[in-house]
């Protein structure tokens, strides 16, 4: 047995040493041609990331836009498209290089955590959102705590599509209050947290944020923010925001009015029927503001529809109070 296994490695060892040695001429082809592989994968890979931030951006506008039908298409359409290049699904262009299933959301999940390029960082931040994957939030989270608003921002877009039950409000609330960040983010942030409202089962958490802006900070908060806040509390269908709500229909800034009217007929807040009857008077010189004032009286009135006449609206309402 000893000399067999003797035996054995010297002939292991003669076959090992007579075999062709590499000639480093073709080591160095094969790292030549490895070395272009590596950069023609992150050549598509920028090229990938300039399709997301244009998508994203053009998701973000059709998004704006919500309600109308042809922007409401867009955005869906929009969001497939992302979410399927992140998930490397669908069809590939044929100058791309083919890539791996899950070999995109591995790209995106390192460059989102590496500062060393802020403009990639916040397109993969961004990106990471379209998943759908909720285990993803806290990689995102972190973005939407540092310190470059642009990061930022693109951070708070991910975790507002995303809409994770599991995403802490806080973080959110505290970029809507931060006074030295861009007007436009904070207004985005105070949008994530809508968003999240809808997602969240118990989103007791967002309404007491929304409370806080209406009341403690309502004078040093951007318009943007307060209707984004006013519109969440109408979200919750609870009478007994009404009589917060109703303060910021005489708001000098008539997307706040129209907010607060249209709140006010979401929650049914019967009490302030007269203070949505002043938006429909002569006083009140926008159109969009007394359009709103009328949809909401429609709510309160249970769907009855009196246009302007400010007459019949005081009969069905004197009517339902006697």
């Amino acid at each position: 047995m000893r000399t067999f296994a003797t035996l054995s490695l010297l002939l292991f060892a003669a076959c090992t040493s007579s075999a062709p040695r590499t000639e480093p001429a073709v080591e160095e082809a094969d790292r030549a041609r490895q070395q272009q592989e590596a950069d023609n994968r992150r050549r598509d890979f920028r090229a990938v990331l300039v399709r997301l931030d244009q998508a994203m951006d053009s998701y973000v506008q059709a998004v704006s836009q919500q309600g109308e039908f042809r922007a409401d298409a867009q955005a869906e359409r929009l969001y497939k498209l992302i979410q399927e290049t992140v998930l490397d699904r669908g069809a590939h262009r044929p100058d791309q290089v083919r890539v791996k299933p899950g070999e995109t959301m591995a790209v995106l999940t390192a460059r989102a955590t590496d500062g060393s390029n802020p403009d990639e960082q916040g397109i993969a931040l961004a990106a990471l959102g379209f998943s759908g994957q909720a285990d993803v939030m806290p990689t995102i989270l972190q973005g939407a705590q540092l310190s470059d608003p642009y990061v930022v921002d693109r951070a708070v877009l991910g975790l507002a599509v995303l809409r994770a039950p599991q995403t802490p409000p806080g973080v959110l609330e505290a970029i809507v209050l931060k006074a030295g960040h861009p007007e436009d983010g904070r207004v985005q942030a105070a949008w994530a947290l809508y968003r999240l409202q809808q997602a969240f089962e118990r989103p007791d958490p967002i309404v007491a944020i929304w409370k806080r802006l209406l009341t403690e900070h309502r004078d040093l908060l951007p318009g943007g923010v307060l209707v984004t806040a006013v519109r969440g509390l109408g979200l919750t269908r609870d009478a007994a925001h009404g009589d917060l709500v109703a303060s910021f229909l005489t708001h000098p800034t008539p997307r706040v009015r129209m907010a607060a009217a249209l709140a006010i007929g979401r929650m049914k807040s019967q009490a302030h029927w007269q203070q949505l009857l002043a938006l429909i008077e002569p006083q009140e010189t926008v159109q969009n503001v007394r359009l709103a004032a009328v949809k909401a009286l429609v709510e309160l009135a249970g769907g009855v529809d009196h246009k302007y006449d400010i007459a019949a609206w005081r009969k069905t309402f004197d009517r339902g109070q006697g």
